[in-house]
């Protein structure tokens, strides 16, 4: 999703589209209205010592606001708020939104005629009906309330740009990040990378060549060593783009037989792939990734270099990375469960290595039992895996938007795509080619 600006709260940030405005009130409640004003997104701050009136205080002390918070207390404060809107009638549960950067819920409702006048009844029967989806964003005991009101055709229409706003929230945003920084870093790495487009994407992070990065590790390097920024610009772009397999080699000193239980296949975009050295040892898959190898706690890809020292083929290097992320896996459980007209499951912590475990087939045996023998998988984060089936093509259709706002919004994207898993085994997703097949 091209086009977006970031604007800022009190203590957090959020993408909108470009064309939107957004005003911050008085009070602090953040206002985001699209181009034709027929929705009204409202987001207000709570800080974790903000306790809810009626809520628990064990002890008479406040929750640290850091503390992390788990799924049961966010609904249960979700619903809490959600009980002061007397005039409203929950139309969609609460419920837990998966796969996003912070803790969040949702749920939907609509105007509850009987709650109103006589007179407002007979305005409402002239109008279009109006709905509201409600969300509450976590940050450890911080959260960010949220609600969209309009017509039902507006806020429904409009779903998933609102669901692209609520997955771009980041809250507990530092003030230290500031946009002349990126500018600077921005305009460092064009001199650096004149091929390849650069172009800053918030405070945090910049984009490169269609890929999003988080710049924040060379912030603290340049919060040590101001007067060193062009250096230290030209030493990250050069470990992110190039990483040379003659450079922080892991192999030249160890051993294979050192190694071998360390060894995890990763998954990468076909872009960034493209921009590695020929001699790193690579694999195509599905969906436009390819299948790298890294040895854990490295920054560098397994080369054929390293292969040829330790004296194993291909095929051997990929069956011990399978074997090594399959020992990983067993240990972990995928959460989730039926939801109206669909099931979803996914790995309820992010990992670096949960993408790449939609090729294990254990992973999608074990779903099997709960999603049928014919489900959907998405990967659109590196550190995301989502699982799901559902009841008809709408649903289907939804869960495409969903996977792309979180695709568009990642700081390590992956596939905005689908991945259709059978009995078979995994097969791309064909719905951008049948699209565009059908358009010839």
């Amino acid at each position: 999703m091209r086009g977006w600006k970031t604007v800022s709260g009190d203590g957090y940030a959020v993408e909108i589209p470009n064309d939107f405005t957004a005003v911050q009130r008085d009070d602090g409640h953040l206002l985001i209205h699209d181009p034709a004003q027929s929705i009204q997104m409202e987001l207000q701050m709570t800080a974790g010592s903000d306790q809810a009136e009626g809520s628990d205080r064990s002890g008479g002390q406040n929750t640290p606001a850091l503390a992390p918070v788990n799924p049961r207390q966010a609904l249960a404060r979700f619903k809490q708020w959600l009980g002061r809107y007397k005039n409203m009638r929950i139309t969609e549960a609460p419920k837990l939104v998966l796969g996003m950067h912070h803790v969040t819920c949702t749920a939907q409702g609509a105007q509850c005629k009987g709650m109103v006048s006589v007179l407002a009844q007979k305005l409402l029967k002239k109008q279009a009906a109006t709905g509201t989806r409600f969300w509450a964003v976590f940050h450890g005991q911080d959260v960010i309330f949220a609600s969209c009101r309009g017509t039902y055709e507006a806020v429904n229409f409009l779903k998933p740009v609102e669901d692209g706003i609520i997955a771009a929230v980041r809250v507990g945003v530092r003030d230290t990040l500031k946009s002349p920084f990126i500018q600077a870093v921005v305009d460092l790495a064009k001199d650096i990378t004149p091929a390849t487009p650069v172009a800053p994407v918030d405070d945090e992070t910049i984009s490169v060549g269609g890929m999003r990065i988080r710049v924040s590790p060379l912030h603290h390097t340049f919060m040590e060593q101001p007067e060193h920024l062009a250096e230290n610009v030209k030493r990250f772009f050069d470990e992110l783009m190039v990483q040379d397999p003659e450079q922080d080699s892991p192999q030249r000193d160890d051993a294979w037989s050192l190694v071998r239980s360390e060894i995890f296949p990763v998954l990468l975009p076909r872009a960034l792939a493209a921009k590695l050295p020929a001699s790193i040892m690579l694999e195509e898959w599905i969906n436009d990734l390819i299948i790298g190898y890294q040895v854990k706690s490295r920054t560098t890809l397994v080369s054929m270099e390293d292969c040829r020292l330790w004296g194993i083929d291909q095929e051997t290097l990929h069956e011990h990375a399978m074997g090594n992320i399959l020992r990983d896996t067993r240990e972990l459980n995928m959460t989730g469960g039926r939801c109206d007209n669909y099931t979803l499951f996914s790995f309820p912590l992010d990992h670096p290595l949960n993408a790449a475990r939609i090729m294990l087939p254990l992973v999608q045996k074990h779903l099997r039992p709960h999603l049928g023998k014919n489900f959907y998988m998405a990967a659109p984060d590196r550190d995301v895996l989502l699982a799901f089936s559902c009841d008809d093509e709408e649903t289907l259709k939804w869960f495409r938007h969903q996977v792309e706002v979180r695709y568009s919004k990642s700081a390590n994207p992956l596939s905005d795509k689908l991945f259709l898993i059978t009995p078979d085994g995994v097969v791309g997703d064909t719905y951008g080619s049948e699209k565009e097949d059908h358009q010839e």
